[in-house]
């Protein structure tokens, strides 16, 4: 413990023995809890009545058996006795000593391998390098005092007497000591607390079972990203290594992914489906799918599918399954749900049968009905493997049936380009003559109440421009196929909306700051490129180009103002909320709710300051969407439901 290692290691008060017998540590014992102790009975540093009977008289001064530390350096050196007069004993010497527990000479040369003085440093590295081997034959250690002789045991084997190590962690039989604090690195099946920042919520930090994996970063389920709000662009993310047994069991029953499934804030649930997932379940179960057996089997290989397979049916010659009932395979029994899907048509689930288009509102992350009413019907560990099945399913149905997205996506026919061009030059005439209406001074214009003529022409004319942004976003639409594959996406609610395919394929339309047409620049004009004190649709800002066709230059100038006002917005939001909430924590940090039957919520005074907790008693987390039960599904299980 003290002079152990490749280095010089500094000196300690006491040590704390394996019997938690607490030990100072001195000039002389230094040397003995560093070194080795033999266990030979007959070794021993002798008495008055029994001479010391070992081979090194000279070691026996200094470090009495059965005690030795190999590579220990002696020299002779003078002390006063008791009577005062200088005396000649043995002594360490303590460079000689340093040199040879590092494994060098003199001169700082390394010692050879089978250099006696060097067997301490020796096995340092012989331990790094080979952890499960036994030690070589010239790396044993043999006690000085009585040369570690051999003895026979009753089967006639015969060995040389034992040494113990005594900063060995382990004893004899390789067991670890008592006492000793066993530091290793992370396995498989450890949990650990992960956390990304800002820390909005309690979602921000859960509990995640360990996976070891090759490479420096970290790796999660994509299903868990939207409680951290966390995407894969450069996000750093902290772990939090629980060391004692007792937080790991804490932390496994409060803050396991799977407990927080649900949330508080609004009793649905945060995890679930994102991005492909959506999409692959759209794949599966949109239009009443039919997929050939050969695929089918191949998804149900992706999640290790062991049980029946569904119902087989046949459509023009082919063998195969329906999307739905593959999808029903992994939806547990027990509970009816009905809801509309964003697609428009009614979803069915009872007893484990699917019917209806399962996207976003089924199973997406904070709006997943599906979802909620698997936990909420069967527990947060059947919610969680629902979760995994499901997510497994779906991207295996996107890899099996090839589903991507291309530029090509947002491709227009002539004629469909033709008439958004149309629309875009009658809303640029309609804006004119709106203008024309007004005249210069604005008299004899109809203002609205509470409004100027000149805050009502603008009201008008941004009516005029967002109406035909609309009917263009129409054409687009229209023209767009619903097998298109962005379309599906904005449909199904994986990612983007159709007006965002608008902007892509159509025309972008009005770029607005505070609400309102661009105004500030030039004197009387927005930019140099257009004349004074025109207000037409163009020179106010209005973009008639598609993102995917390109912007004019002015446009592409427009258009960056008011991104320039979102992304402002945005970091003045920020740090605005962010101060509002430590404000109202620190408000209410000193809140809790009592037990006293009706789950009061009193401060540290012990004042009442709700007498019942959020005026229902209810929590969040165990609710149906913040109510206490779902009564349909009571009346369903008492009365027998329609099924």
């Amino acid at each position: 413990m003290v002079m152990r290692g490749p280095d010089v290691h500094p000196g300690v008060n006491y040590i704390v023995r394996g019997d938690t017998f607490r030990v100072r540590i001195t000039d002389r014992t230094k040397f003995i809890w560093s070194g080795f102790r033999c266990l030979n009975p007959e070794c021993n540093s002798g008495s008055e009545d029994e001479p010391y009977a070992g081979y090194r008289p000279d070691l026996n001064e200094v470090l009495p058996a059965p005690n030795f530390l190999p590579g220990l350096e002696l020299k002779r050196q003078m002390r006063r006795n008791s009577i005062g007069e200088l005396e000649e004993e043995w002594g360490v010497d303590l460079e000689g000593t340093i040199t040879n527990l590092k494994g060098e000479d003199d001169r700082g040369r390394p010692l050879s391998e089978a250099d006696p003085k060097a067997v301490i440093h020796n096995r340092w590295k012989w331990e790094h390098s080979n952890p499960e081997d036994y030690f070589p034959d010239h790396l044993e250690v043999i006690c000085p005092h009585c040369g570690s002789p051999e003895i026979e045991d009753e089967y006639g084997n015969t060995y040389s007497t034992e040494v113990e190590d005594r900063l060995s962690t382990v004893d004899r039989d390789n067991n670890p000591k008592p006492g000793v604090i066993v530091e290793r690195h992370l396995i498989d099946g450890d949990v650990a607390i992960f956390n990304r920042q800002p820390s909005l919520h309690r979602m921000s930090m859960m509990v995640h079972e360990i996976r070891v994996m090759s490479g420096k970063t970290f790796r999660f389920n994509l299903a868990d990203c939207t409680p951290y709000n966390a995407d894969f662009d450069g996000d750093e993310m902290n772990l939090h290594v629980i060391q004692s047994e007792e937080a790991r069991a804490e932390a496994k029953i409060l803050m396991r992914v799977q407990e927080h499934i649900i949330t508080p804030r609004y009793g649905g649930s945060v995890i679930g489906g994102i991005h492909d997932h959506i999409s692959g379940a759209y794949l599966l179960t949109h239009g009443d799918r039919i997929l050939p057996k050969n695929l089918v089997l191949e998804i149900l290989g992706a999640i290790g599918w062991d049980g029946d397979l569904p119902e087989e049916v046949q459509k023009n010659g082919t063998v195969g399954y329906r999307g739905t009932d593959v999808l029903g395979l992994i939806v547990p029994t027990g509970f009816k749900l009905q809801y509309t899907s964003r697609s428009g048509d009614e979803v069915n689930v009872s007893k484990g049968n699917v019917s209806g288009t399962i996207d976003k509102r089924g199973i997406g992350a904070e709006d997943g009905r599906l979802l909620d009413a698997v936990v909420q019907t069967h527990g947060s560990d059947a919610g969680a493997e629902f979760l995994n099945r499901m997510t497994k399913m779906t991207i295996a149905i996107c890899t099996a049936m090839g589903f991507t997205t291309g530029i090509d996506d947002e491709d227009l026919p002539p004629e469909a380009i033709a008439e958004i061009a149309e629309i875009n030059r009658r809303a640029s005439d309609e804006v004119d003559a709106e203008l024309a209406k007004f005249g210069k001074s604005g008299r004899g214009y109809e203002a609205r109440p509470g409004r100027t003529p000149l805050e009502t022409l603008e009201e008008n004319i941004l009516q005029i421009l967002d109406q035909g942004k609309a009917e263009s976003g129409e054409v687009a639409k229209n023209n767009l196929g619903d097998d298109n594959p962005a379309v599906m996406m904005a449909v199904s609610g994986a990612r983007g909306s159709m007006d965002n395919l608008a902007m892509m394929a159509g025309s972008i339309g009005q770029p607005k700051v505070r609400g309102k047409r661009l105004e500030r620049g030039y004197q009387d004009r927005v930019l140099a490129h257009f004349p004074r004190g025109v207000k037409g649709a163009q020179e106010k800002g209005f973009v008639s180009s598609s993102f995917k066709r390109g912007l004019e230059p002015t446009e592409f100038f427009m258009l960056s103002v008011s991104g320039r006002e979102s992304l402002v917005d945005t970091a003045v939001r920020t740090s605005k909320s962010g101060y509002m909430q430590r404000r109202l924590i620190n408000a209410m940090d000193d809140l809790k709710v009592s037990d006293d039957g009706m789950n009061s919520v009193r401060n540290t005074a012990n004042r009442i300051i709700q007498f019942e907790y959020g005026e229902d008693g209810i929590d969040p987390t165990r609710s149906r969407k913040g109510s206490p039960f779902d009564i349909v599904q009571v009346l369903d299980d008492a009365l027998g439901g329609e099924d």
